[in-house]
C-alpha cells in the first residue's frame, strides 16, 4: 500500500507546483502588459474596472456640442418649493428667441433666463444678458465680412442644483471660429450661487485625482503643439502647471449628465479660438 501513497502525494505536490507557475506567469504578463501600456488604468488591465466607463467618457466628449439642446434635463428631481415669476412653466425659459439671416449676418439664439423670483437669479440673468447684447453689436456692425452668430443652451436638475450651461459660437468670414461657454449653477434648496468648492464637498472629489485628470485632459488635447513646439514652429502650448488648472479655480463647472461634475476651459472665452479641453468627474 505504501507505493500507493506516494504515488498520490507526488501527484498533489505537482498540482500545487502546477498553480503557483501559473499565478507566476499570470503575475508577470501583467506587469509586462502594465510596463508597455502604462497610460491605461491598472483595472482595466487586471479586468476589475470595465472598459465601457472610459468609453463613456469618451463618448461624452465626442457628443458635446451635440449635448446643447435648449432643453432642460432632470437627473434627479427637486422635490421643494420654488417660487417661479411664471409659476406655471418651466424653471428654465428662453427670454430670446431669434432666427435672422441677411446679406450680413446670419442669427440664430436662444437665449435662457431663470424662472425664479429672487435676487440671486436675477442676477444671474443679468450676467447672461450679454449673449443678447452680443446679438445686437452683430447687428450694427460695419464688418465687411458676413458674421453668424448662435446661442444655445442645456440646464441640469440635480436634486437641489440647478446647472445652466450657455454656449455661443460666432463666426466672421474667413477667421477662426469663436466658442464661448458659460456656466451658471443654482441651489434651489438655499436660494443661492453654488461655487466649484460646494460641488467638490458635496461629491466627496480628491482634488488631487482630479488635477491630474485636468492635466492628463490637457496634455493629451495638446500633443501635436508640443511636438510641433519641439520642431521650433511658432505654436501655443498651455501650462499644465498654471493655477488656472487647479480644480478650485475653475471658472466654467456644472453638475451634468448622471450628476457627473464637468470642468470646462473655453478658451474661446478670453480668446479668438474654438479650441476647449473638457473634463469629467465621476
Amino acid at each position: 500500500m505504501r507505493p500507493v501513497i506516494e504515488k498520490k502525494k507526488f501527484k498533489f505536490i505537482h498540482v500545487i507546483y502546477f498553480l503557483i507557475v501559473i499565478i507566476c506567469i499570470i503575475a508577470i504578463g501583467v506587469g509586462v502588459y502594465a510596463q508597455f501600456y502604462k497610460d491605461e488604468k491598472l483595472g482595466v488591465i487586471i479586468g476589475i474596472t470595465k472598459e465601457e466607463e472610459d468609453e463613456e467618457i469618451k463618448n461624452i466628449k465626442e457628443n458635446f456640442l451635440n449635448s446643447f439642446n435648449n432643453q432642460i434635463e432632470i437627473i434627479q428631481e427637486y422635490t421643494g418649493n420654488i417660487d417661479k415669476i411664471r409659476k406655471d412653466d418651466d424653471i428654465i425659459l428662453v427670454g430670446e428667441n431669434i432666427e435672422e439671416k441677411t446679406e450680413k449676418y446670419t442669427i440664430d439664439i436662444k437665449i435662457p433666463y431663470f424662472n425664479i423670483n429672487t435676487n440671486v437669479a436675477r442676477e444671474i440673468n443679468r450676467k447672461i444678458k450679454v449673449f443678447k447684447d452680443k446679438a445686437e453689436s452683430v447687428r450694427t456692425s460695419k464688418s465687411k465680412y458676413n458674421i453668424i452668430y448662435n446661442v444655445k443652451y442645456k440646464a441640469y436638475i440635480n436634486n437641489n442644483i440647478l446647472s445652466l450651461v450657455v454656449l455661443s459660437e460666432l463666426k466672421e468670414g474667413d477667421n477662426s471660429q469663436r466658442i464661448i461657454i458659460q456656466s451658471y449653477n443654482y441651489d434651489l434648496e438655499k436660494n443661492s450661487q453654488i461655487s466649484i468648492d460646494d460641488i467638490i464637498n458635496k461629491k466627496s472629489i480628491d482634488t488631487n485625482n482630479a488635477n491630474k485628470l485636468i492635466k492628463d485632459e490637457v496634455n493629451s488635447s495638446q500633443e501635436q503643439n508640443i511636438k510641433l513646439k519641439e520642431l521650433g514652429y511658432d505654436v501655443e502650448v498651455r501650462d499644465v502647471n498654471s493655477e488656472e488648472y487647479d480644480i478650485k479655480n475653475a471658472k466654467v463647472y456644472y453638475m451634468g449628465s448622471k450628476g457627473y461634475l464637468y470642468v470646462i476651459y473655453a478658451y474661446g472665452n478670453k480668446e479668438f479660438t474654438s479650441e476647449m479641453n473638457i473634463v469629467i468627474i465621476k
